[in-house]
This record gives C-alpha cells, sequence and structure tokens, in this order.
C-alpha cells in the first residue's frame, strides 16, 4: 500500500518540457544534445555545457529569457493533471513536487495555475547534491513526507527520473513526453501510461479501500 505519490513537474504535471526545448535551441543549444539534459539537474546541466565548450551563463541568460517569453503567456497544464490531483486528496495520499526546477519556479506554476493547495512538499533538485538519476530527491521527499520510501509512488516523464524512482526502491509511474519509453523503461517502470488520465485506474490498486 502506498501513502504518498511524488510527482516531477516539467513533462509530467506541465507540457514545460516543449517550451524549455524550444528555449534551448534557441539559445544554441543543438537539440540531440538538450534531449540529453531532460531530467538532470542545474549543477549537472552547467557541468555539461561546460564541458562541451558553452558559456554556461550565458546559454542561460537566453535560456530563460525565451522561457519566460513563453511562460508568461501561461503555464500549459498536462492533460489529466488536476483530475489526478483532486483523485490523490480524495484518496487521503501525501503528494509532492520532486523536480530538477528551482523551488521558485515551482511555486510560480503552482500558484499560477491554482494547485498549490495540492501539495504537502515541493522539492527542488537544486537542494540536493546528485540530482536524477541518482534517487537523492526521491528518497529526500519521502523523508519530508514522513513516510518510508516503500510506501511510495513516483510518476515521472523522463528516462532520468524512472531511473532515479526505481533507484529510490518507489514504485514507479512513468508518463512518456517528449522522449517514449524505450526497452530499457519498459523493463525498469514499474507502468507506462498514455497520460495522467489513466492514473488512477492504475494506481488505485495500491490504496486501502
Amino acid at each position: 500500500m502506498i501513502k504518498a505519490v511524488i510527482f516531477d513537474m516539467d513533462g509530467t504535471l506541465y507540457d514545460t518540457e516543449a517550451v524549455y526545448r524550444r528555449a534551448w535551441v534557441k539559445a544554441g543549444i543543438p537539440d540531440d544534445f538538450y534531449l540529453q539534459l531532460i531530467g538532470r539537474s542545474h549543477v549537472n546541466i552547467v557541468q555539461m555545457l561546460n564541458d562541451n565548450g558553452y558559456d554556461s551563463d550565458k546559454i542561460y541568460e537566453l535560456k530563460n529569457k525565451y522561457t519566460e517569453e513563453e511562460i508568461s503567456k501561461g503555464i500549459p497544464v498536462k492533460e489529466g493533471t488536476l483530475k489526478t490531483l483532486k483523485w490523490c486528496k480524495e484518496n487521503g495520499l501525501l503528494t509532492a513536487i520532486a523536480t530538477s526546477s528551482a523551488k521558485n519556479v515551482a511555486k510560480r506554476y503552482l500558484k499560477d495555475t491554482n494547485m498549490e493547495a495540492y501539495f504537502d512538499q515541493i522539492i527542488s533538485g537544486n537542494q540536493l547534491e546528485n540530482g536524477k538519476p541518482a534517487p537523492d530527491i526521491f528518497i529526500y521527499a519521502a523523508g519530508e513526507l514522513g513516510v518510508d520510501t516503500n510506501e511510495c509512488m513516483v510518476v515521472e516523464d523522463s528516462f532520468n527520473g524512472v531511473r532515479a524512482g526505481k533507484a529510490a526502491d518507489m514504485i514507479t509511474v512513468m508518463v512518456p513526453d517528449i522522449i517514449p519509453a524505450d526497452e530499457e523503461m519498459n523493463k525498469l517502470a514499474d507502468k507506462i501510461l498514455d497520460s495522467l488520465d489513466e492514473f488512477s485506474d492504475y494506481a488505485k490498486q495500491f490504496i486501502k479501500n
């Protein structure tokens, strides 16, 4: 039985990975390189940019500028997000966001989409030394929620997120976004859904009736 659901944010709850993708490419990052950045921590991304000869400060400045231009028009919510969050609360489950984005970004998204009340904790990868695919952020989130790791379910869209969820010994659900599931993900994830609309039908088996 589970007591908590820990959600990734970008690409899982919000349709923002597509926004970020356009911003990174516009800032000068090739698309194939951007795909390697998905789900990684800020520290990790900076290191990868620098290692590949990019000026990470300049790239981030441009990427943030282009992102803000789009986000200011409205934050796109993924199909099934609100339905899933309501179901979790109706069934007494604790909820957390565990995101590679900064905490202030997560708080802004939740406020602007009127979803603040649905979350008990917000955890940013910037709070931890090791980002996804390391399990640290999910283990930390479980601690903040006051539950054991084996009482948690993770919901992720990225490969590194799924790897992190499984490494944390949590039931891990993948809802692919930009990159479809491959053979590794099909073996690693406990369940792969087409959208969050399917979440409650799958998760109900793990809660007390």
